[in-house]
């Protein structure tokens, strides 16, 4: 099983994926472990800019994107099915949903929240201004929204390329991990272990 999480910022993606990975105990693949791994295999070089989610210019993203693949290469999608392999985990961003989405047993998910909540969380996370919280939330979710659209030629956060949206600021990250699992316990998907 491999569980995908799209989150916009201050979601609470990394709560919820360390929570999911701690409950099924499975691997967490974050931005930063995915460039550890890239880095001692050697394909850190060919996949840096998609692994560190580098925003892209949003006009030239929407003129130059394929509706269907975007700019997903083979090698991107290859190197980053390398890094994972086919074992179970929880795996956060780079446009997972999209890149494993003929995996029978991925469960796509997308976290979200008022823009108010998210900003607070940030603020208290992150011990900055609320100002300051505001522009980093801001910044970030149009970037990944850049980047989703850049690479897969998809709307992020659009419901329709996830299993499951939640909104987790309001539900609470605790209860929302809780319902990610009910959710994949009720699809009988089964572990590799």
């Amino acid at each position: 099983m491999i569980i995908t999480i799209a989150r916009q910022c201050g979601a609470g993606g990394l709560i919820v994926g360390q929570a999911l990975a701690k409950h099924y105990n499975i691997p967490l693949y974050t931005r930063q472990n995915l460039q550890q791994m890239a880095q001692q295999n050697g394909t850190l070089n060919a996949t840096e800019d998609f692994l560190n989610e580098f925003p892209v210019n949003s006009l030239l993203s929407a003129i130059s994107v394929s509706e269907d693949t975007g700019h997903v290469t083979n090698q991107t999608r290859q190197a980053l099915t390398n890094l994972v392999g086919n074992a179970d985990c929880v795996l956060i961003g780079r446009c997972s949903n999209f890149i494993f989405r003929n995996r029978q047993d991925r469960v796509s998910i997308f976290l979200k929240g008022d823009p108010h909540a998210r900003i607070q969380f940030m603020a208290t996370y992150k011990d900055i201004p609320l100002a300051d919280a505001q522009e980093y939330v801001m910044q970030t979710d149009e970037s990944r929204r850049a980047y989703h659209a850049y690479y897969t030629g998809q709307t992020w956060g659009d419901a329709a390329n996830y299993d499951l949206c939640v909104d987790s600021n309001r539900l609470g990250f605790d209860q929302t991990a809780q319902l990610i699992t009910s959710f994949i316990d009720a699809l009988h998907i089964p572990t590799k272990d």
